[in-house]
């Protein structure tokens, strides 16, 4: 399948918070939702309730855990002006790894976006002013971020002892265990005097399917990822 033109991402600066501690962090919005829009696009959100808005697929299950576990008052469908309300009082931002890249398709799926350009300005900027938590919607949201973001960052260091003990406890209330083969679920950074944490939880659209990469030894999957849903969400609502 061929790529497409260069796409876009069109809400980056709605979800920079002033005066965020904490952050939100996915990847990149699906076709539907990038720049440059067209009437395609417009006919497929029109179809399926889609909004121009971070995780504003309908099918993304991502503000049903936020309402969940952080704010009641999200709705699901999504509502931008409640979600971005909601992200305001509570100073979490939200934001994306990438800023435009090409897309094989139409595919949702990360690996089939190609020549990425990286949000780095931003989200080193959103750190630098006072981000200490930030919640990756991905494992490899968190891979990214370390190698493309966070890495290069003069001043920032990565502590393995801190991410050692900060993974061990996170897996270790659940009743899980961390595999050898598994990459970790978590970067605990250094800046200064400040200490980052970077946590990420399965993909909200399958979890069940990740489960085991993320700690799980028990049979009922489910149940794992609802409870570490659970736990990572009221890490990031926790000052």
């Amino acid at each position: 399948m061929k790529m497409d033109k260069k796409e876009f991402h069109p809400f980056l600066n709605e979800g920079n918070i002033k005066g965020a501690t904490k952050l939100i962090l996915g990847s990149f919005p699906v076709y539907a939702c990038t720049d440059p829009d067209n009437m395609k696009k417009l006919k497929m959100r029109n179809n399926d309730g889609t909004v121009r808005f971070f995780y504003g697929r309908c099918k993304s299950k991502f503000w049903g855990l936020f309402n969940q576990h952080i704010d009641s008052n999200v709705t699901v469908p999504i509502r931008k002006t409640l979600a971005l309300k909601s992200l305001r009082q509570k100073k979490i931002a939200i934001s994306d790894t990438i800023v435009s890249c090409l897309r094989k398709g139409i595919s949702a799926s990360d690996k089939d976006l190609k020549e990425k350009d990286y949000n780095k300005k931003m989200l080193r900027n959103m750190i630098q002013n006072g981000v200490s938590k930030i919640l990756c919607t991905s494992k490899g949201v968190l891979l990214d971020l370390d190698s493309k973001i966070l890495r290069s960052k003069e001043g920032i260091t990565l502590d393995l002892a801190l991410t050692k003990q900060f993974s061990d406890n996170f897996i270790g209330d659940l009743n899980g265990k961390l595999q050898e083969s598994s990459k970790g679920i978590c970067f605990v950074y250094r800046l200064k005097k400040r200490i980052i944490y970077a946590l990420a939880i399965p993909s909200p659209g399958s979890p069940q399917r990740q489960a085991h990469h993320f700690g799980c030894i028990s049979k009922d999957k489910h149940e794992y990822a609802n409870s570490y849903f659970e736990k990572a969400f009221k890490w990031l609502k926790k000052r």
